[in-house]
């Protein structure tokens, strides 16, 4: 599609009314111009911009002043190298350093200055996109500019179509904004790592924005909204930066010691099922998950033991049986063998209701191991029952229907029967006191 479209543009140059020697130097000027597209971005696009110290920033304005309103939560280091700090008081969490006008802001200041010039100066691979981005599109990897504003309405989703080093880039000539309540969602190994977003002027996140990537304002403000999220930073080389009640999580791709492939959550009637994939690990003791249900406190799930030195592919599953109805935050913490830890990204999962409790019924429900299954439609439809433990872990399984089951030898706690109905799979939670 991209060489048709320019094959296009040639005809139509080609056509112009310009005069033979102008028309044939112009001609060959933007034949130059589309063999530099192809060929200079495969190389320049290729590569993720040096940020220098920026890398630990969630938040950073060269100058300007640093502000916070609200409860906020924050993962990263905060810092002004020339203005006023306010606001990051309890009950607001940073999970970082606070620097203010000092040797490291001063590098830092310069790092954001280098990266946006860097990032500007990155060859286009699309240039006529509309300033508006959004409104349920779905983009392939690429360098997109605007030449003008731009804006984020609704949701955008950024396919990285399988590769885990694709990159993102938007450039825009003048200031940025989102809509209420946009979204910005990754798939297919998709990373916020690798994804940027600069602008010549003031860069707007308003209330329950839940953007991805690293924002780079030149001479504008940046901000956040309340009920925003943004996993990535906020940095301007000058300008304020305010954040309001939001929640910003800095990337940890360049210091998470796993190759982190994926990480999701899948729902079935309130069981929550979260896998993650790695391709290497080193020094990895285990993993932690952890909910929240307002992405500011959380509650460990479970742990996973880690493969300790890996470079293949390895794959992991934790089961959490206590989701609820309304949005459910889930985040990824890895602990080496020293007692160090990172997290990886937060997601989430939306409405996990039970379906399933009309046409099945646990009895009684605690049990101190003796129960029943109840079902109201005919058991010739029931193909298999499988009980599962609170990590994951079969503890019984049969290809057919039983209604009386006795796990008295089984240790209290949660567990969970999934039901296979031909193409319909049921989940039903139970409980075993002492």
């Amino acid at each position: 599609m991209k060489t048709e479209k320019r094959r296009l543009d040639i005809t139509k140059y080609s056509g112009s009314t310009l005069h033979p020697p102008k028309m044939k130097i112009q001609l060959l000027q933007f034949i130059s111009a589309i063999l530099i597209a192809f060929i200079t971005p495969m190389s320049t696009f290729a590569q993720l911009p040096n940020l220098g110290t920026a890398k630990d920033f969630a938040v950073f304005t060269t100058i300007g002043a640093l502000g916070n309103t609200g409860t906020s939560n924050i993962t990263g280091d905060i810092g002004t190298n020339d203005g006023a700090l306010s606001g990051f008081g309890a009950p607001t969490v940073v999970n970082g350093n606070i620097e203010w006008v000092n040797g490291v802001t001063a590098q830092c200041a310069i790092d954001v200055q280098a990266a946006y010039n860097e990032l500007v100066a990155v060859v286009p691979t699309v240039v006529a996109h509309p300033p508006s981005f959004g409104s349920g599109e779905t983009l392939p990897p690429g360098v997109y500019n605007i030449g003008a504003a731009g804006s984020i309405a609704g949701n955008l989703t950024l396919d990285a179509e399988g590769d885990p080093n694709a990159i993102f880039i938007f450039q825009f000539g003048g200031a940025f904004t989102t809509g209420a309540s946009s979204t910005v969602n990754l798939i297919n190994g998709a990373s916020s790592c690798n994804v940027f977003w600069i602008a010549e002027g003031a860069m707007s996140m308003p209330a329950l924005t839940n953007m991805k990537g690293t924002l780079i304002s030149n001479n504008g403000a940046i901000s956040l909204g309340a009920g925003g999220t943004l996993e990535g930073r906020m940095l301007t080389t000058a300008g304020e930066a305010s954040i309001y009640d939001a929640v910003i999580t800095l990337p940890t791709c360049f210091s998470l010691p796993i190759s982190l492939q994926s990480f999701t959550a899948d729902c079935n009637n309130q069981i929550v099922i979260l896998e993650w994939e790695t391709a290497t690990e080193a020094n990895n003791d285990y993993f932690t998950i952890e909910r929240s249900q307002d992405a500011k406190n959380w509650n460990e799930v479970g742990t996973v033991p880690g493969a300790g030195n890996s470079s293949s592919l390895l794959n992991y599953t934790l089961t959490d049986i206590a989701a609820n109805d309304g949005v459910t935050y889930y985040r990824l913490k890895q602990t080496d063998y020293n007692g160090s830890y990172k997290y990886a990204a937060i997601i989430d999962i939306n409405k996990c209701e039970d379906k399933s409790a009309d046409r099945f019924i646990i009895y009684p429900n605690p049990s101190k191991g003796e129960f029943k299954l109840l079902y109201d439609g005919h058991t010739s439809e029931i193909n298999s029952i499988d009980i599962f433990n609170a990590q994951g872990q079969s503890i019984y399984s049969i290809v057919d229907f039983q209604s009386t089951f006795d796990l008295s030898n089984n240790i209290p706690g949660f567990y969970f029967i999934r039901v296979q109905q031909n193409s319909e799979i049921t989940n039903l939670k139970f409980i075993l006191s002492n």
